[in-house]
């Protein structure tokens, strides 16, 4: 055995391995095709079969040939014994597989028989598009059927008391881990795929439609941390304020007040600081997004919305400017441009406003087409700032 430590062996005894494990242990099958060996392994392999060494570095071996040569030999032992002894025992994987694919369908079996499944049969249909795409393996691993044990047991919470959840809470209760349901997580993403499945929406490509979607379930997501700033507002003091995710869900309409017939919306907070400044509480009805839509903006602007105000929206022109409109317009479909086209940027450029550079990938403008074509020509950004003043005529 000595002898066959040797590592002029081990181009075999690591194929040998390699198949038999493969292949159920059995010696059967087709000839093992060793490559690119050094002139001392095929010397080596040559010898131990009884064969000459053939040229090119590469040899045909049979394990039955192997097999048989150990056992002739003084070692007096087969191949699968000579394996063992080199390099620990043997490891039957294609038997391995098979009891795994058992385990595998008897967990799917047991989820299929889950109370939430029991309860809204469209959950079996979720189930079976986890299982055929793979999608819940992809996200947990070998942890795939807890990770959706943990997203049924939530969808089983939600039904057993509608509302009033937060997600932190919900998350500690079921999963045991307050962040269990984050953003990220297997058992969060897996809810929150369940949640859009049962929606019939698509699966959410931002915080702010996944706050939406857990939202709709009765769900609140951090709701003091996300917050927005609105400028006489309905119902609250006429002056800035930042209302948090909370306070705008339970904001309404006040009937005294009536609705505003607009709402303009900036990018950013110095147009809404300006129109403070100048107008105070002649001004109308403002939001300012500062990035992208928040949940907490959302919110407002959709109960504004299905008031029947007005939504128009103003922006930065360079491309972040322009993806913020589409990602609002997709949003609330009630948005409309304010002097935020093509015309508006090159009485800009006209004025001698634009002097920094466009960096970034380019946006489209579906609102205008023209606008992202005539801003790739110039190459040159406009801010909100340097136009304040037309914009404060407008209000």
């Amino acid at each position: 055995m000595e002898l066959l430590g040797r590592p002029e062996y081990r181009p075999l005894w690591l194929a040998a391995r390699r198949r038999m494990e493969a292949n159920g242990l059995s010696l059967d099958g087709s000839c093992l095709i060793l490559r690119d060996l050094a002139p001392e392994e095929a010397d080596a392999i040559a010898g131990l079969l009884g064969v000459r060494r053939p040229s090119g570095g590469t040899i045909r071996v049979s394990l039955r040939a192997v097999d048989g040569a150990l056992r002739s030999s003084s070692v007096g032992r087969g191949l699968p014994e000579v394996l063992s002894e080199l390099g620990g025992p043997l490891v039957d994987r294609r038997a391995g597989r098979a009891l795994d694919e058992i385990q595998r369908r008897e967990q799917w079996a047991a989820l299929a028989a889950h109370a939430a499944v029991g309860a809204d049969g469209r959950l079996a249909g979720w189930l079976e598009q986890l299982r055929s795409t793979g999608l819940a393996r992809r996200l947990a691993g070998e942890g795939d059927a807890r990770a959706v044990s943990s997203a049924l047991d939530v969808l089983a919470a939600l039904r057993r008391r509608e509302g009033g959840h937060r997600l932190a809470v919900l998350a500690a209760e079921v999963t045991g881990d307050a962040h269990g349901l984050d953003r990220g997580r297997p058992a969060g993403t897996l809810c929150v795929h369940a949640l859009s499945w049962l929606a019939d929406r698509p699966f959410p490509q931002d915080a702010a439609d996944w706050r939406r979607v857990w939202s709709d379930a009765g769900v609140a997501c951090d709701d003091l941390s996300c917050d927005v700033l609105v400028l006489n507002l309905p119902g609250w003091p006429a002056e800035p304020l930042r209302l948090t995710l909370r306070q705008a869900a339970a904001w309404c309409v006040p009937p005294a007040a009536g609705t505003p017939g607009w709402v303009f919306v900036s990018e950013n907070p110095a147009v809404v600081a300006a129109a403070a400044d100048h107008l105070g509480d002649r001004a109308p009805t403002m939001l300012c997004l500062d990035g992208m839509p928040s949940t907490a903006a959302l919110v407002v602007l959709d109960r504004l919305a299905v008031h029947g105000c007005e939504v128009r929206y103003h922006g930065d022109f360079d491309w972040r400017g322009l993806a913020i409109a589409g990602v609002l317009a997709r949003k609330v479909p009630a948005t409309r441009p304010w002097r935020f086209g093509a015309a508006d940027y090159r009485q800009a450029l006209e004025r001698g406003l634009a002097t920094v550079a466009l960096s970034g990938r380019p946006a489209p403008s579906p609102w205008d087409a023209t606008l992202a074509s005539a801003m790739e020509v110039a190459g040159v950004a406009v801010y909100e700032e340097q136009v304040i003043e037309v914009l404060l005529d407008d209000l």
